[in-house]
């Protein structure tokens, strides 16, 4: 199964660990000189204007870029990156458009884990699947940090979100007081080379340790969501575009079409 724009076509191994397990790992996606490109540009980015991550309590002094990435020409084309896109809209199964993107860094010895959680509560979009692609800027072996899933979360009862005033209370333990048999799920650690990207639905449940090595963990995510994605803001969710009306429809401009990426973004 392929987008029919799509410039190349996914194993389909990978569409079936996507779909029933909820998340897989394409290895090589991004290739070695346009890893080094973007990791490079990653890096200066969060040092010119990077700002503290982490949901209430998470701890960590994880860096990430502070404005939208439209804001960041740089970046832009990074996000818009024809493969990752292609690739998230042929796992899915349905046309796709980029919602999100950020870079993202734990430096040496940040030991403190990123929290359990999954991204849908934290998502202010009604629509039928969100992905989030986890590009690999270096290689993120076991010891500096690598993604930790839970296979299967996606099928867990409903409803898939959860408040945010849960999350922003009860930020380290929300997702097994919300879902309590998630704590029992199976856990599959994903170490990653540099180029590798990870997809992940946005109801599957994931973490990651702290970064043990003396190496900076280093990654870009591309947040996509459906075609005809609505914008709905809950209680509690920020306001990330004031262009943005509730109730509409995302605009092609700013936010893309899968279908619409091209192959000029290449350094």
């Amino acid at each position: 199964m392929t987008s029919p724009t799509a410039p190349f076509a996914i194993d389909e191994q990978h569409i079936t660990n996507f779909r029933e397990h909820g998340f897989t790992r394409i290895p090589g996606l991004i290739p070695a000189e346009e890893v080094a490109h973007w990791r490079k540009i990653a890096l200066d980015t969060i040092e010119e204007d990077g700002r503290r991550a982490g949901m209430g309590g998470g701890g960590t002094a994880l860096r990430t870029t502070s404005d939208p990435w439209w804001k960041h020409d740089s970046l832009r084309d990074l996000v818009r990156h024809p493969r990752v896109g292609a690739a998230a809209e042929q796992l899915a199964g349905t046309p796709m458009r980029v919602w999100s993107g950020q870079a993202y860094a734990k430096h040496p010895h940040d030991e403190v884990p990123t929290i359990w959680h999954e991204d849908l509560t934290l998502t202010p979009l009604d629509s039928p699947m969100n992905v989030n692609a986890w590009v690999a800027l270096v290689d993120v072996p076991v010891e500096r940090g690598c993604l930790i899933f839970l296979p299967d979360s996606h099928k867990r009862p409903e409803p898939h979100r959860a408040e945010m005033s849960a999350v922003k209370s009860h930020a380290t333990t929300y997702m097994f007081e919300e879902w309590p048999d998630l704590e029992w799920y199976p856990r599959v650690t994903v170490p990653v080379r540099a180029g590798d990207v990870t997809f992940h639905q946005s109801t599957v449940g994931h973490a990651s340790n702290g970064n043990h090595s003396d190496g900076v963990r280093l990654a870009f995510i591309i947040s996509y969501t459906g075609a005809s994605a609505i914008y709905r803001p809950r209680p509690g969710h920020a306001r990330m575009d004031e262009e943005l009306v509730p109730g509409e429809q995302l605009p092609d401009g700013r936010y893309p079409r899968v279908s619409g990426l091209t192959e000029t973004h290449r350094p």
